[in-house]
């Protein structure tokens, strides 16, 4: 449920009643950078990057405290432990996910990957209830046979963990293949009792809350069931009394977002979601698709009123307010002499021969010093970098990770030229602006 499961959608399902949500899918070096912030504005707990301009995770203090599930996506334990711990305090639990098929989690050694070495399973899981104060639990999908998938069962359930969601399909197969409903049930008849086993992969022939207890039954019967792409198309099936009309769904979804500052590229792809199964002879589809602001969704569906009439001033001065704090944070000089700031490389700012680093090594001739050194860490198996410059006995880096080593570098150097007072943008246009800097440095 990557940028579905949002605090709006999340919240829209409890009240439709779903008695507990996951989270999105976060990966474990992400949730590690973000700073932990009380929005007092919205009772959220909002967890940002610095340089990000929305939260990679917002929890509602009180209707989320005992319901919420952060998942996350990790290959080390003691990095997942890292995360969970920023969080453990404001959630009900910690899911890793072992399931998810797509190549960024599998080339990380994340998701369905770790179904192929049990030990490393078994040192995640450990790590996490051996260190932390609320429940861990599991995602995984079946293995080609049931003896095998049960073999792996058999080893977590050792573990501790509270409960194992099982997606009743392989890692290869898709939602278009047939849920493995005998793999489940013969996982709860034969599980240790101690662990609570959740059916997964069952949407695809869900259209009413009737169906949720009939695919449970079916796999066991389970103790309880995940949904995910029948909720995404219809969060209302979690009601006992009948789905609702979709136009009304989403109207709430709208009410929502506008209550808790949802934000337009997220308003967009979950409603997208919600309309993209429908048949669409009206063209709605696409008019939503051609939106470009907030307030345009909001006509959309008849609610400008609703839109115009919520307190967006009121919540931009708390953006700015959260922003000056991040800014302050990013750039405090922390106990081991780095200055960190957001800071990174975009390649059409700047020349072929005119780039940070190259700027910064004219900056070190035209000052007759040393020239930097760069310390570059990759961070496996993610394959994500981190530089540290070290000039003139100060140290400087990023906030953030990056995709390759030259990327990481590029913006440490950013971020040095910055401190050292030299926009790295007007620098790019000859070596005359960099002596400007050196003449006006000297002078004072």
């Amino acid at each position: 449920m990557v940028r579905i499961s949002s605090l709006p959608f999340r919240l829209l399902a409890l009240e439709y009643g779903a008695d507990i949500v996951f989270s999105e899918e976060l990966i474990d070096y992400r949730l590690i950078q973000c700073v932990r912030i009380e929005n007092d504005l919205l009772n959220t707990i909002d967890f940002v990057v610095p340089g990000e301009d929305r939260p990679m995770l917002q929890i509602h203090k009180n209707r989320e405290k005992d319901r919420l599930i952060v998942q996350l996506g990790t290959a080390d334990g003691q990095r997942a432990l890292n995360a969970a711990r920023l969080v453990e305090n404001d959630v009900a639990g910690i899911d890793i996910n072992m399931g998810c098929p797509k190549k960024f989690s599998i080339q990380g050694g994340m998701g369905s990957a770790l179904l192929d070495h049990p030990d490393k399973v078994k040192q995640i899981l450990e790590t996490l209830v051996n260190n932390l104060s609320i429940p861990v639990s599991c995602k995984i999908r079946c293995l080609p046979t049931i003896e095998a998938t049960l073999s792996l069962i058999r080893i977590i359930a050792t573990t501790g963990v509270h409960s194992i969601t099982i997606h009743g399909r392989t890692r290869d197969e898709r939602n278009n293949d047939q849920c493995r409903e005998t793999f489940i049930q013969t996982i709860v008849q034969q599980c240790p009792s101690n662990v609570v086993i959740i059916a997964n992969g069952g949407s695809t022939n869900m259209s009413s809350y009737s169906d949720i207890e009939k695919f449970r039954s079916r796999c066991g019967p389970a103790h309880g069931v995940m949904l995910c792409q029948a909720a995404m198309w219809n969060p209302s099936i979690f009601r006992s009394n009948g789905l609702l009309p979709l136009q009304d769904v989403a109207k709430r979804f709208l009410q929502i977002s506008l209550e808790y500052d949802n934000m337009l590229p997220n308003i967009k792809y979950v409603l997208q979601r919600m309309y993209g199964v429908l048949d669409n002879e009206d063209q709605f589809y696409e008019k939503m698709l051609s939106t470009e602001t907030e307030g345009q969704i909001y006509a959309l569906f008849n609610m400008k009123n609703e839109y115009e009439q919520s307190p967006i001033e009121e919540r931009q001065l708390w953006r700015d307010k959260v922003r000056n704090r991040l800014v302050n944070i990013s750039n405090k000089q922390s106990e081991n002499n780095i200055i960190e700031k957001s800071a990174k490389f975009i390649r059409s700012e700047y020349t072929s021969t005119m780039t940070p680093k190259s700027i910064l090594n004219a900056y070190c001739i035209q000052a007759h010093i040393d020239k930097p050194v760069y310390h570059t860490e990759e961070l496996k198996p993610q394959r994500i970098f981190r530089s540290v410059i070290d000039f003139k006995g100060q140290h400087y880096s990023t906030t953030t990770w990056e995709k390759s080593k030259q990327l990481a570098e590029q913006g440490s150097a950013i971020v040095c030229l910055q401190s050292i007072g030299i926009d790295p943008v007007r620098a790019k246009y000859g070596i005359n602006y960099i002596k400007a800097c050196l003449s006006t440095e000297n002078k004072l």
